[in-house]
Order: C-alpha cells, then structure tokens, then sequence
C-alpha cells in the first residue's frame, strides 16, 4: 500500500515535466555590443564574430511556463572586444582584467514565458565573480533569432573604470550588453 502512495506521488510529481536534449550553435552572423560612456563621450565595444560560433548540448526541462536549461554555457573571450579606437579597446580588457579572466561566461539557467513574454534568468562571470539577472529577450522562431539587453554595474563584478587626463575623463559603471544572437538547432 506503502508504495503505490510513492508511485502515485512520483507520477504526480512527473505532470507537467518533460525533458529533451538539443544541439544548439550560436552562428557567427551573432553580434554582442556593450555600450557605456563617459562625462565627455560615449563608447561601443563589438565582440568579433568569429568567436561567437559555440555547439551546446542543452537539456531542457519543462515544467508549465518555465524551461530549465543545463549546458546553455556560453564562453565569451574577454580580448574579443574591439571598441573602434585603439586607446578605447586597451582601457576596456584593461577594466574585464582580460589577461587574468580571459573568459566571460553567460549560463543561460531558465526561460519563463508568459504569454508572448519571455525572461531569461541568467548567470553572468567577470573576472572571477558571478552574478544572476532576469533579462526579457524576443525569440524569432522563424530564424532562430533572441535578442535582448542587459544593463549592469561594473562595480558588481568588483571592476574599476578607468579615470583619464588626471581625473578629468571619468566612465560612468553603468554599461549596457546587447545580444543578437543568431541560433542553429
């Protein structure tokens, strides 16, 4: 009698959840830009796109409104940024301590889908230190296309921006990531 409760708790348990494997490639027509700026000017770093083309082997769990997502780790080159002016370029690796943390790493952890919402909770790594944020993101299911924007502070992940002409040019810690990604399944 004992087990049939088990049994019956299990297949209670399992309503609603279902699990898949998937072969996902981030293609290289992907483009990831982090936009800040400073008291006199504004910046935009590119990430080069021949970096960008990643195969994931994600699992995916369903349970109702929510997908839960293991293996949506993407590695991100901390010296793939160019930020179209050389002394730019240099002082942005410089703040993502590229040559100690040569890797940004983005886990994609669950989707929640609300109606035509969808909100990706996500694991960001800089420079050793990890930090999660819900950020909403379109999907194209016609061309594999999820785009979406992150605002965050430097100053979470522990970095410093830069301060130029003794002081007189200061970054502000806020920068802005934008993602267009670009998904083969």
């Amino acid at each position: 009698m004992k087990s049939l409760h088990i049994i019956a708790i299990l297949i209670l348990l399992s309503f609603g959840f279902s699990k898949n494997q998937s072969k996902v490639k981030i293609t290289n027509k992907s483009e990831v830009t982090i936009k800040g700026k400073s008291n006199v000017n504004s910046f935009e770093c590119k990430y080069n796109s021949e970096f960008i083309e990643n195969d994931l082997h994600v699992s995916i769990t369903r349970n109702n409104s929510k997908m839960l997502l293991e293996g949506a780790k993407i590695d991100i080159k901390s010296t793939g940024f160019d930020c179209a002016h050389k002394m730019i370029t240099k002082d942005f690796k410089s703040i993502l301590k590229a040559e100690e943390y040569p890797h940004i790493v983005i886990n994609v952890r669950e989707l929640i889908i609300v109606k035509e919402n969808i909100s990706a909770k996500l694991n960001i790594k800089i420079a050793g230190i990890e930090k999660e944020y819900m950020v909403p993101v379109a999907y194209n299911q016609n061309n594999g296309n999820v785009k979406g924007q992150l605002k965050l502070n430097i100053k979470d992940f522990k970095l410093k921006s830069p301060k130029k002409l003794l002081g007189m040019v200061v970054v502000n810690d806020n920068v802005e990531i934008s993602f267009n990604l670009f998904l083969q399944y």
